[in-house]
């Protein structure tokens, strides 16, 4: 995704004569080259590959084209793997926006993925400890906050001032409740509230904030 770049690290501008900067904010690199004989030009295909640093001359913020090129960088890999999700549910979001009921589809289908998943690991507790279980099944919450997370955040966007429906509530609320419950951030747990009806999405998006600093 182009406009969408990773924001909490940067990376450096490849030193590369196939990279191109645009208004001085745009970087661009180069991928293909194409002869064309009937105009007797050569067409380069560039994409966009991060946004300058303005604060950091030489740097930029990378989006995920920038992560396929150069797959070997320095960016952590937790932080990177967490970013390309990101970018992946943006992908799926876009039919979110087309059809905000969409959101109730995507809730449940994280919530069973979730009830299908705790079944497998209660068949491991004669083998496993309760401490990997819990591990798993707070990954997997956090799985689907994500999701939902997201969905919320483009709905937001584009209908800040929309009151979210009660089932949409009541869907979320169980994920939230979940997660709440078996966080290891002890701190924190006084601020992650449940949502309440009435609230719009750009008021929900600001409470789940809370919960999408929790660790993963």
């Amino acid at each position: 995704m182009e406009n969408y770049y990773l924001k909490t690290i940067t990376v450096p501008i490849p030193e590369d004569k196939l990279v191109v900067i645009r208004k001085g904010e745009r970087v661009e690199y180069e991928i293909d080259r194409i002869y064309l004989p009937e105009e007797q030009n050569t067409r380069v295909k560039r994409k966009v590959i991060g946004k300058v640093d303005p604060v950091q001359p030489g740097r930029m913020f990378p989006n995920e084209f920038y992560f396929e090129l150069f797959p070997d960088n320095e960016v952590p890999e937790e932080i990177r793997e967490e970013f390309l999700r990101e970018c992946e549910i943006k992908r799926q979001m876009r039919v979110i926006r087309r059809s905000p009921e969409e959101i109730v589809d995507g809730v449940v289908r994280g919530l069973s993925d979730l009830r299908v998943e705790s079944e497998e690991w209660r068949a491991l507790s004669r083998v496993e400890s309760e401490e990997w279980r819990v591990k798993m099944s707070y990954t997997v919450l956090r799985r689907v906050f994500d999701e939902i997370y997201y969905a919320i955040e483009e709905m937001a966007g584009k209908f800040p001032n929309e009151k979210i429906e009660p089932f949409k509530v009541e869907r979320i609320n169980e994920v939230l409740e979940e997660l709440r419950g078996i966080s290891p951030d002890d701190g924190i747990i006084k601020y992650l509230r449940l949502i309440e009806e009435g609230l719009t999405y750009s008021d929900v998006l600001l409470m789940m904030k809370w919960y999408k600093v929790l660790p993963r």
